[in-house]
């Protein structure tokens, strides 16, 4: 069964988000570190509006076959990953797994 991750950053006033880095190299190094893992494919977007109205500024969507395939990319390549975040970002990200119960 398909899975994915989701990763919120919050929409935190004065915080740095270089979102051209994100886009042009943290996610395609995601991509190739977890497609190895099953990773299929990510979105990304960016929300708009307030932060009591919107607790958060960006969302990253990372599809994969199975949550097995996310165990095992987190597992190998989490690391390496996650110490990237610093080179866009001072916010923390929340990450979420999951098992895709419902598609159109």
């Amino acid at each position: 069964m398909a899975a994915n991750v989701t990763v919120l950053y919050p929409n935190t006033p004065g915080a740095r988000f270089d979102m051209d880095y994100y886009l042009a190299h943290h996610m395609p190094m995601v991509m190739q570190r977890f497609g190895a893992h099953g990773m299929t494919g990510w979105r990304v977007v960016r929300f708009e509006g307030k932060p009591e109205q919107t607790p958060h500024g960006v969302m990253a969507t990372l599809d994969f076959g199975s949550t097995e395939g996310i165990a095992a990319a987190l597992a190998a390549e989490g690391g390496p990953v996650l110490a990237d975040v610093p080179n866009f970002t001072d916010l923390r990200p929340t990450l979420m797994t999951g098992e895709v119960v419902g598609r159109v």
